[in-house]
């Protein structure tokens, strides 16, 4: 299994990667360079000071020798290498994992992400970080959240830290790195982030990562126990009632994370009880699940938009609700009654 995922993930993800980590490494050269240069060219009695850390990481020096580089030319190459730390990619990620690799680590990585996704929403608020200033945004010009941690930071370093971890594969941990750090540069090349906000989710999403890894070897979600399934809920749903005590319950991010959580554990329960389907199959059939997944949640998610189109707390969290227990329990029951479908008629 772990060989299949290696060559799973190399296939697909080689030449993206390589073609990431050549421009992350001509980023840092190129970077190194105009900070020497910027250096050099300030006046004779500045030039004897190097340039502070704190404006590099704090400041916005970072974001204008990216851009003076690299904008507009390369903006289409940043903006596809940020959406790398989607998060609605990387739950599709492991959604992936769960419907053709492994259901227990699936489930798993899910929760890991969704959790942190609820520890940054909580630290930015409590954190009054703005981002940098909206003209040296290149994307997300409306934004109006605060910066501190870098969820697309957090969210790709948790994803590729907690399965490099769990897998064990030095492979998946150099693609992540790769990844990751694109991800990073990304984020402050569009002006979306200081250096130092980027730096922050990186530390949080390790953190969670490895929090995450620790937990589960001794708390399972799929255990039957009454007292974990009501601690677990418990944990799913005390963010969202402290969301609406500290009066950010308005914020629509909370709701859909809660809404997922909950969807996707509840119908983790009645797949477990009712569906039971495996994972063990082959490589044309994993093909076939990741496009009838994607294209069952892609029609979903389009419909839910429409008739839920999550313009408040309620409906933001019933239409993430009913897109969790999609990916965990309707997904999967299409995948047995297609599989056995075929199985009889073989």
């Amino acid at each position: 299994m772990f060989k299949e995922l290696s060559r799973f993930v190399l296939v697909r993800g080689y030449l993206g990667t390589c073609y990431v980590v050549l421009h992350v490494a001509k980023l840092f050269i190129l970077t190194s360079h105009s900070l020497h240069v910027c250096c050099c060219q300030r006046t004779s009695s500045e030039a004897e000071k190097p340039l502070p850390l704190s404006e590099i990481l704090f400041g916005i020096q970072l974001i204008e020798i990216l851009q003076l580089f690299f904008a507009p030319e390369h903006n289409w190459l940043f903006i596809s290498i940020t959406f790398l730390g989607n998060d609605t990619l990387l739950a599709g990620l492991g959604a992936v994992v769960y419907w053709c690799l492994d259901k227990s680590r699936g489930r798993l990585v899910t929760y890991v992400l969704f959790f942190g996704a609820y520890l940054n929403f909580f630290l930015k608020v409590l954190v009054v970080w703005p981002r940098p200033p909206v003209e040296l945004r290149i994307v997300e010009k409306n934004d109006t959240s605060y910066g501190f941690p870098s969820g697309h930071a957090q969210d790709s370093t948790t994803f590729w830290a907690w399965t490099s971890l769990t897998f064990r594969r030095r492979f998946l941990g150099v693609l992540g790195i790769a990844i990751v750090s694109g991800v990073g540069i990304s984020r402050v090349y569009l002006g979306l982030h200081y250096p130092a906000q980027v730096i922050g989710g990186y530390a949080v999403g390790l953190g969670v990562a490895s929090v995450g890894t620790i937990v589960v070897r001794y708390f399972k979600p799929q255990n039957r126990n009454k007292s974990i399934w009501l601690l677990f809920t418990i944990a799913i749903l005390a963010p969202l009632a402290a969301g609406v005590a500290l009066g950010v319950g308005g914020q629509m991010n909370l709701s859909r994370i809660g809404g997922y959580l909950l969807g996707f554990w509840l119908g983790t329960l009645a797949e477990t009880r009712y569906v039971r389907f495996t994972t063990e199959v082959t490589r044309a059939q994993r093909a076939v699940r990741i496009l009838v997944g994607a294209a069952v949640t892609g029609f979903l998610i389009l419909a839910l938009s429409e008739s839920l189109p999550g313009t408040n707390f309620i409906s933001s969290f019933v239409s993430a609700l009913i897109q969790g227990s999609t990916v965990a329990l309707v997904v999967p029951l299409l995948f047995a009654i297609i599989e056995r479908g075929r199985a009889a008629k073989s």
